[in-house]
């Protein structure tokens, strides 16, 4: 599986502005042909180029897994239906926090959420993914979107989460967990990381080592 490094808008904090998951990549408006292109060869799925709530922080405001993506309610019309025609489920989120990506962990086995977020909202989640979810945080912090990047094979984690944490997230995903970096040293996993089980985009400050402790987790070749 591809391991490609690249950016977005000459931006290396990928996972900002891109969402994947086992069925499609969705970047911003704007972005190039050929950018879409390499998405698509690394992460081994159809790439489209849509923007939300009129922003290209695609990777903030979109969650999800295989059964269905999650958009927050200042999507606009056009987005909406530019989204429905890529053939994956779409709901809206009629959430105040916006920022989904951000608050949001999940694969298709299961979702780790904010614990923040009230019960008629984790009730939401659970039904549009399909999966069991839990709320817990990533070392102390409730961003457990923003603070690790997932798939059906592997957890990248920011280096603050605490053992009682990686248990909880391991069990719930049912994949093992891992602290590591991205970009020379960010500890936002999420912010320099695109990736399914095919393939990953990271961005393209980052290191060696922590292209190991990426390949390694999420078990590329």
């Amino acid at each position: 599986m591809p391991v490609v490094l690249s950016d977005v808008f000459g931006d290396p904090n990928v996972g900002i502005f891109s969402f994947a998951n086992e069925r499609l990549t969705i970047l911003p408006a704007g972005v190039s042909p050929k950018k879409l292109a390499s998405f698509e060869h690394a992460l081994g799925v159809d790439a489209f180029a849509v923007g939300i709530a009129d922003s290209r922080l695609v990777g903030i405001y979109v969650t999800g897994n295989s059964n269905s993506i999650i958009v927050p309610y200042i999507t606009t019309g056009p987005e909406l239906r530019l989204l429905e025609t890529v053939g994956v489920r779409v709901e809206v989120l009629p959430e105040r926090r916006t920022a989904l990506g951000n608050i949001v962990l999940c694969n298709d086995y299961g979702a780790v959420l904010d614990p923040r977020l009230k019960p008629p909202t984790v009730d939401a989640i659970n039904k549009v993914l399909d999966v069991p979810v839990s709320t817990t945080t990533i070392g102390g912090l409730p961003h457990v979107g923003a603070l690790a990047s997932a798939s059906n094979n592997g957890v990248l984690a920011n280096p603050i989460i605490t053992e009682s944490e990686m248990r909880k997230i391991s069990q719930t995903l049912g994949v093992p967990v891992e602290k590591g970096t991205v970009n020379s040293g960010i500890p936002y996993p999420k912010c320099g990381v695109v990736v399914n089980s095919k393939g990953a985009v990271v961005g393209s400050l980052t290191l060696g080592g922590e292209l190991l402790a990426l390949s390694r987790v999420f078990q590329m070749d």
